[in-house]
């Protein structure tokens, strides 16, 4: 039986930041938990390999919703990051933080310290940005790189273009002063490969003697002396073996992980685990609630000679994309695929942009095919504010305890008309002048949905998610009974033990999840080894 000052489960997008932050005290042993296997696959490093990985079981935990009896009884994929890396090893790599907005929300629902000012230095710390390198909002010293596509397509500037004939205008820079706008988006990518999590954080530091990563290993549980955990229960190679813990566990396994491994462990609900027959070790009401997503719909497009695809007249730029991409790291290998979008306001009345785009330059199949004949394009509307709340318990399925998720998309009303009012707007950038000239048609939903009534049984019947879950393990003040960590990332009611990861966000951010995930992990590490100013550990 191994001993650790700190175990960290998961080593995703938080959980190598953190290994790497705590592990820089020599004197402090750092233990790093993966279910999943180390990420040296090809399809993870070539930026377009990770369309191939949304399905793969062996890099993707590829969970799905409960049928959603308001979207017609569709169960929604949920696919998250089962690696070294974590999502940052299967996501598009685009980099937007969110707005300064979100997080002095996240101030006033009692979330001290984590106002935009105090969270601007733990975005800047990580990032090292090329093109904008060091000002006010941007770092240029960090290990996460943050670069420009390498070879955006010119349909990217074509819906710019569209845009601005469609009176919106175009935004070089998402994560300055504005965010509205459309443009291309700066990706987590170095010289023309994806720069994950652990490339940044976790390969730099793995060979530190007090820094031990164990892969292919799934925690059972953690194992509890009254409210102090003691260690932690893993399956490796189909064996048991226990972990203990000196100092504090750090729960970095994600919106379904993190809750997940507390309501296994007999932190949650007690209703519920005296339901499942659970050893209740902590009653706590809010594990699993508070689960919330970016909801999209999307559009898409056949053109005959223009957009990613598969055709007799791309054949030949296919064939020659690997060596350009080995010579040069450029071409359709470094595409992320979500090259381009943007962020707008569906009421000029309303201050800031409640809906957010994600332009694909590529043909992309509308049933369920990622990869299909032909050449076109792309666009998803996803609703970044939504007011619906879901929900994530476990039930005991074949002797082992696995994750019903239910999302709650568009149970509320007003989610739904926001939605609606975004895909006109796509379908109004779609119409504009700049794409009228490749002689395209919309395939799905198709010329014949034209009214409100139309759009909105397309969207019920179609929608998806921008896979963002948080929210389920609810940052908040102590006095309030749904909450599951304090502000100082502690599970209310443990002694050590603390979650840092997008589970924690009370409110989801305005934008992709990805870079603020790693901002509460850099300060979740200071917070930790009692360095952060303005609360205390």
């Amino acid at each position: 039986m191994q001993t650790f000052d700190y175990v960290i489960i998961g080593a995703g997008s938080a959980g190598c930041c953190v290994a790497n932050r705590l592990s820089i005290d020599k004197t402090k042993s750092v233990c790093l938990i993966e279910a999943g296997p180390k990420d040296n696959d090809l399809r993870i490093k070539i930026p377009i390999g990770f369309v191939m990985l949304m399905k793969h079981p062996r890099f993707n935990w590829l969970y799905a919703s409960t049928p959603q009896a308001q979207l017609k009884n569709q169960s929604i994929p949920m696919p998250r990051g089962k690696t070294l890396g974590g999502s940052s090893s299967i996501n598009s790599m685009v980099y937007i933080r969110g707005r300064p907005s979100d997080y002095d929300r996240w101030s006033e629902l009692g979330c001290s310290g984590w106002d935009w000012k105090s969270v601007l230095p733990y975005f800047k710390r990580s990032e090292q940005n090329i093109r904008l390198g060091s000002d006010p909002r941007h770092g240029d010293d960090g290990p996460l790189y943050v670069e420009d596509p390498p070879s955006p397509h010119f349909l990217c500037n074509v819906f710019i273009e569209a845009g601005k004939e469609a009176g919106i205008p175009s935004n070089n820079d998402f994560n300055g002063e504005i965010q509205e706008g459309l443009g291309t988006y700066q990706l987590t990518m170095h010289n023309g490969r994806r720069w994950s999590s652990a490339d940044a954080f976790l390969k730099p530091v793995i060979k530190r003697p007090n820094l031990e990563v164990i892969t292919n290993a799934e925690v059972k549980v953690i194992n509890f002396n009254n409210k102090r955990a003691e260690s932690i229960t893993i399956i490796k190679g189909n064996k048991l073996e226990n972990i203990n813990v000196n100092n504090e566990v750090i729960l970095c396994a994600g919106a379904i992980g993190s809750p997940t491994v507390l309501l296994q462990s007999g932190i949650g609900p007690s209703a519920q685990l005296h339901d499942l027959g659970s050893n209740i070790i902590h009653d706590l009401a809010g594990v699993g609630e508070n689960l919330h997503d970016h909801p999209a719909i999307s559009t898409y497009f056949s053109a005959p000679f223009v957009g990613h695809g598969i055709s007799l007249g791309t054949l030949p730029s296919i064939l020659f994309s690997p060596i350009e991409y080995l010579f040069k790291r450029r071409g359709l290998l470094t595409s992320n695929t979500v090259e381009a979008g943007g962020f707008v306001r569906t009421n000029k009345k309303i201050s800031e942009p409640d809906i957010q785009f994600h332009f694909i330059p590529a043909r992309v199949g509308h049933q369920g095919s990622l990869i299909v004949w032909g050449r076109g394009y792309y666009s998803d509307v996803c609703l970044l504010k939504p007011k619906s709340r879901g929900r994530l318990w476990l039930e005991k399925i074949d002797g082992e305890y696995q994750p019903q998720i239910d999302p709650n998309l568009l149970a509320d009303s007003d989610d739904k008309q926001t939605l609606i009012g975004g895909f006109k707007i796509l379908r109004q950038i779609f119409a504009a002048r700049p794409f009228r000239k490749f002689n395209s048609s919309e395939i799905y939903p198709g010329d014949e949905v034209k009214t409100d009534a139309d759009i909105a049984d397309y969207v019920l019947s179609h929608l998806g998610t921008a896979y963002h879950p948080v929210g389920t393990c609810r940052m908040g003040p102590a006095d309030d009974p749904l909450t599951v960590v304090t502000p100082d990332l502690k599970v209310k009611g443990l002694d050590n033990v603390r979650v840092a990861d997008a589970s924690i966000m009370p409110e989801i951010v305005a934008g992709n999840t990805n870079a603020p995930t790693i901002m509460i992990a850099e300060k979740a590490s200071d917070l930790i080894l009692g360095v952060c100013p303005g609360i205390e550990s």
